[in-house]
């Protein structure tokens, strides 16, 4: 489903959730619109998914299509000073773990229920087929997930070693079965998706292709992990069905401004960005909070004292269901700070 509301029927849809059984005509005399116009707007409403059947029941589920690496990380960690040592022999601890942003993002979206469809690569091996099933139990579609024959599962080491950097290892042969040529294959389910998340340690031909893809057949799109020269080249900041979603470091590295001390001095800088046309730009601000810049307003909205807003992938994870099922972008800013919050 590729329909998209219009700036009506998302005003519809908003007092629909505050008032699920208020009378066409009421509405229609809020509105200062015809009653013919309201029934208009509602079974446009209908036929896009949005709302079902008498009473305005909500369809709350949301198309939303994942595109990214999976890999197996394998971390290990040194144990502390000499009393960790044993015959010569140093003792740690191994910790084996699914890993990518396109695995991490698909559970996430599994956890608010939803069930969101998986595009990675994963080797006909044991590791692939125990990672295979763990996303299938989850609730993630992994129907278009594609596996190679003589292509191992990706894998990672992390090795740490104690008041030292860590060293990282990994295994590329996972990567190439996700070139461009491989995605294209896939066509046919980019179009009919209502939201895409891509991955940005995808290889860049790979990401540019979904990107285009995404612009070509109006879809709402968001990159993870791109910088925003990489953004800017291709064009995604002025779509404006397209959605960033950073933290305040990665912000800081990608545009002439130091590490603000408050979030307020970070919003020349967010206004920039979203005045080039795209959608939406959230900036998580630590465990303090989020920055929200859309054309409209910039704002920063603290977290709860109880809570953290959650990682930057929880809260792309909690825009994307929410804007995908219909909520203006505040409401589902809000609605992924708790459910990130709670998860």
């Amino acid at each position: 489903m590729n329909d998209h509301l219009t700036t009506r029927e998302r005003e519809i849809l908003e007092i629909l959730k505050k008032d699920p059984m208020i009378a066409q005509d009421d509405l229609a005399e809020g509105l200062m619109i015809s009653r013919s116009a309201a029934a208009v707007h509602i079974s446009n409403l209908m036929r896009k998914g949005y709302i079902a059947g008498r009473g305005y029941i909500f369809d709350e589920r949301s198309e939303i299509l994942v595109a990214g690496k999976t890999w197996l990380e394998v971390c290990v960690s040194a144990g502390r000073g000499d009393t960790d040592v044993r015959d010569g022999v140093r003792k740690g601890a191994i910790k084996l773990a699914g890993a990518g942003n396109g695995y991490l993002l698909a559970l996430e979206l599994a956890r608010r229920n939803l069930e969101p469809t998986l595009l990675t690569f994963l080797g006909r091996d044991e590791i692939g087929d125990q990672m295979f099933n763990h996303l299938l139990n989850k609730g993630v579609n992994v129907q278009n997930i594609i596996r190679g024959q003589g292509i191992p599962t990706g894998k990672r080491l992390v090795f740490s070693v104690p008041n030292d950097a860590a060293f990282l290892v990994k295994d590329d042969e996972g990567e190439l079965p996700l070139g461009q040529e491989a995605v294209s294959s896939k066509e046919d389910l980019i179009k009919n998706t209502r939201m895409l998340l891509i991955d940005g340690d995808l290889p860049l031909k790979t990401v540019a292709y979904l990107a285009s893809a995404a612009v070509k057949n109006n879809i709402m799109v968001s990159v993870l992990g791109w910088p925003l020269n990489l953004l800017r080249a291709q064009g995604l900041l002025a779509y404006p069905q397209f959605f960033l979603v950073c933290s305040v470091r990665d912000l800081a590295a990608q545009s002439p401004v130091t590490l603000p001390a408050e979030p307020e001095e970070l919003f020349p800088a967010c206004r920039q960005i979203v005045g080039e046309g795209c959608q939406a730009l959230v900036v998580v601000f630590g465990d303090q909070g989020l920055i929200l810049a859309t054309a409209e307003e910039t704002v920063y909205l603290p977290a709860s004292p109880l809570q953290a807003p959650g990682t930057v992938l929880c809260i792309a994870a909690g825009l994307a269901e929410g804007l995908a099922s219909g909520y203006m972008i505040r409401m589902a800013v809000r609605r992924a700070m708790g459910s990130a919050a709670t998860g």
